[in-house]
């Protein structure tokens, strides 16, 4: 049995077929699929908005019940900032956006990375808070994690911040 030869293309049809399937790069990030010009100035006011949602439920809770729930409150917002802020420095790294292998490596490894540092985060929270609030950890915790999606429901208009 003969091999299969592949079909000759001519170099002039060789140079229309790159052109039509040539990659489209689009004028957005990958990472939070915002503009691309102003993406970090977009996650930095969206980690703000999660720290200010933490920051609420903290003034709330030290009105309310006073410092030790205000605490755990701000430690559970800290508990989701961080994080986020290490998957977003990742994502929005120079050599994250040099391919889609790199890309695609970085948003692997900043998934991990935020999950292990939340774990750590609450494991070093329980084990150092004295006394410890849990319900007003997560509240701050919760709050803050509710910020990403109302700052991006409430962004004005579609284009660069």
């Amino acid at each position: 049995v003969a091999p299969i030869m592949p079909p000759f293309w001519p170099p002039s049809r060789l140079a229309a077929k790159r052109e039509r399937h040539r990659p489209v790069r689009l004028p957005v990030s990958v990472a939070f699929l915002l503009p691309a010009p102003d993406g970090m100035k977009t996650v930095r006011k969206l980690l703000l908005a999660q720290l200010a949602g933490g920051l609420l439920v903290a003034a709330v809770a030290g009105f309310w019940r006073g410092a030790g729930p205000a605490g755990s409150a701000l430690a559970g917002a800290l508990i989701g900032v961080v994080p986020n802020a290490f998957l977003a420095a990742r994502l929005l790294s120079p050599r994250a956006g040099a391919s889609a292998g790199s890309l695609l490596r970085a948003g692997w490894i900043g998934a991990v990375g935020q999950l292990a540092i939340s774990a750590l985060l609450f494991a070093a929270a329980f084990m150092a808070l004295r006394p410890l609030f849990p319900a007003w950890l997560f509240a701050g915790f919760i709050a803050g994690q509710l910020a990403w999606p109302l700052a991006l429901a409430t962004r004005s208009g579609r284009g660069p911040d």
